[in-house]
């Protein structure tokens, strides 16, 4: 891999490619590196072994490449807003931006196109961040996820965003893209944990979303918080600590559930579902030879729930209920609009137009209504308590089964609520460092193969990885 980006490098400096495909080479290798590496890089002495002791070495930075030359931005015509993939019923988020490109904007601002990248949130954050250490014009606003704000942040990838009328959002999205005092995103979708139960199947097990990937990280996190223990802790929660308490909650196989307040097993299962193979299982209401009945995700599953006819009974009554945590623990979720550190003076005033248009009361509620994005402005959960509330309109797929008001009304309570007591990840620029660092020890504990020595020993280690510091030696856990 390293010979990939010394290629990019070279080829550029000896000008035997142009440095657009220098940057693409760079960006393939970058993206590739960071989605397949798992674990902790050795460092070795001079003799070639690992060295025996561990220590702390400098903070990490961004790989140094070529800038493209300033006159080489804003060739682009169009605002292209990076993202990832439309995962919400009948693609809502698309049409949003088609509403804005065929009526909502100005006649002179450029037209809004989508640049969709990879429907892994570890993968999308490498293939953003290569571009960005590039110099790269490529997109114009991102579609950000909240856990990555302080990264492209204080690493200069994004810029500093005005906001006129901060008091429109919650609290909780709002202060998750607040970084050293300034704003560098605006929310626009919502997330935090909800549980699902069926109706229909007593005496199931608990579905969580345990694979490695950032899901995982997730969710151990909040088994280490739902079980009593903790692990992070601070204004930024960068403080770590690693205790009885943390070791117990993490080793436990039980899940105390929200809707009925039972001790529920969590299915071994688990350890290899995302959130997409999870709702899989949770439809047929069985995984290998055991039942299921329980399922945390996230509050964009309800449609995909909802508007499956085998998950409603012969009146067209839901076969499951969904409910928020009744204590604080669970992880906050959910993007932010951000401005490209690169981007041109000239597309400066459209974009905030477009963002504008985004998070709109109108906009907001129909990216609910028809695809279950969690709202970010007050006035829509207000309008949803108070009877005012949406439903998505007529010309949805006959297979698809409706959303009512009253669902909907339930469902936007519920998320209000979870996100009320959701908590954010580490404001760290080396949180996807932390992330990897700290999901191998707990998918160790979770396989019962590490002990609780090993893991209670590993908390420097984990410090130093949230510090930009990586460790040398071998890895924590």
């Amino acid at each position: 891999m390293r010979a990939r980006l010394r290629q990019a490098l070279d080829a550029f400096q000896n000008r035997q490619v142009s440095w657009r495909a220098a940057l693409i080479l760079y960006a393939v290798a970058f993206a590739a590196a960071a989605a397949l590496a798992a674990g902790w890089q050795v460092v070795r002495g001079p003799d070639g072994a690992p060295r025996q002791q561990a220590e702390s070495l400098a903070p990490v930075t961004p790989v140094p490449v070529p800038t493209a030359p300033a006159a080489d931005c804003g060739g682009e015509d169009d605002l292209v807003v990076a993202t990832g993939d439309d995962i919400s019923t009948g693609s809502v988020r698309r049409e949003v931006f088609d509403r804005w490109n065929q009526g909502k904007k100005l006649p002179g601002d450029p037209p809004a196109k989508l640049l969709e990248l990879s429907g892994s949130t570890d993968v999308r954050r490498a293939q953003m961040a290569a571009l960005a250490q590039a110099g790269s014009c490529q997109y114009d606003v991102l579609v950000l996820d909240v856990a990555w704000v302080a990264e492209y942040a204080r690493h200069g990838y994004i810029r500093p965003i005005p906001l006129s009328e901060p008091d429109r959002f919650l609290p909780g999205p709002l202060r998750a893209a607040e970084i050293d005092g300034e704003q560098y995103g605006v929310p626009f979708a919502s997330d935090a944990p909800l549980e699902f139960r069926r109706t229909d199947v007593p005496a199931g097990g608990y579905l969580l979303q345990l694979s490695d990937r950032e899901a995982g990280t997730i969710n151990f996190l909040e088994m280490i918080e739902y079980g009593g223990g903790q692990l992070l802790d601070g204004d930024d929660r960068t403080s770590l600590r690693l205790g009885d308490d943390t070791w117990r909650s993490l080793a436990s196989p039980r899940r105390r559930t929200f809707t009925t307040g039972e001790d529920v097993r969590v299915l071994q299962e688990s350890f290899d579902l995302d959130e997409d193979s999870s709702v899989a299982a949770f439809k047929d209401g069985r995984i290998g030879n055991h039942r299921v009945s329980y399922m945390r995700n996230w509050p964009i599953v309800f449609h995909q729930l909802a508007a499956d006819p085998r998950m409603r009974d012969s009146e067209g009554d839901l076969q499951f209920e969904v409910r928020a945590p009744e204590t604080p623990g669970g992880v906050l979720g959910g993007s932010v609009l951000a401005l490209s550190a690169h981007l041109p003076p000239d597309k400066v005033e459209p974009a905030m137009r477009l963002i504008e248009f985004l998070v709109s009361r109108d906009e907001q509620h129909r990216l609910f209504a028809c695809g279950g994005y969690g709202p970010v402005l007050t006035e829509v959960y207000d309008d949803y308590s108070e009877g005012r509330g949406t439903v998505c309109g007529a010309g949805r797929s006959s297979e698809l089964v409706a959303v009512t008001l009253a669902e909907l009304e339930d469902l936007a309570e519920q998320v209000e609520k979870s996100v009320g007591l959701a908590l954010p990840r580490p404001k760290s620029p080396y949180y996807a460092q932390f992330s990897a660092a700290f999901r191998r020890c707990a998918r160790g504990v979770w396989e019962e193969k590490v002990k609780e020595e090993t893991f209670l020993s590993a908390a420097d280690l984990l410090r130093s990885a949230l510090d930009g510091r990586v460790p040398d030696g071998q890895p924590p856990c």
